[in-house]
């Protein structure tokens, strides 16, 4: 389990953001779907790069899943890197927004029931972001979906 959630035997090393996020989008985008990247300069920092390609998919496929359109911005903000992904779908209850980070917490009125999944995802994003010293939110995005907000420090703590 504990490779699953991120914590395996991957050490951190120097990584270029920009090279990362396009890997993730460009096999995200060999069925068709719309992805926006953005990353604003040359950001360099240590990152697990095999659990962190994970995440932004994880991220990625949800959005992906209850979406038309996902946009993925970078860029740095004081000592941390944030990155942004925004999509246009029903997004989540604010109510609710805490509860899906939950090990096995679904929200099933607002999936596809083709869908598969067991609730572990975002908890696992979540693990593998704070495993980076980091930490992510989710709230309402301005295209109307969801925005998951991911901050990451630029030096290995």
């Amino acid at each position: 389990l504990a490779f699953a959630r991120g914590e395996g035997r991957e050490e951190p090393a120097m990584a270029d953001l920009r090279e990362q996020l396009s890997d993730v989008v460009s096999r995200n985008q060999r069925s068709g779907e719309a992805i926006d990247l953005h990353v604003e300069g040359d950001i360099r920092l240590p990152l697990k790069r095999v659990a962190f390609r994970r995440e932004v998919t994880n991220l990625i496929a949800n959005a992906l899943r209850y979406a038309d359109h996902v946009s993925l911005r970078a860029g740095l903000r004081r000592q941390s890197v944030e990155i942004i992904i925004d999509d246009d779908g029903p997004g989540i209850p604010d109510d609710q927004l805490a509860e899906v980070f939950k090990p096995f917490v679904r929200l099933d009125q607002s999936r596809n029931p083709e869908t598969g999944g067991v609730g572990l995802g975002l908890t696992i994003a979540r693990d593998i972001i704070r495993g980076h010293g980091g930490d992510i939110d989710l709230s309402r995005s301005p295209q109307g979906g969801l925005r998951a907000r991911i901050r990451l420090p630029l030096l290995a703590e």
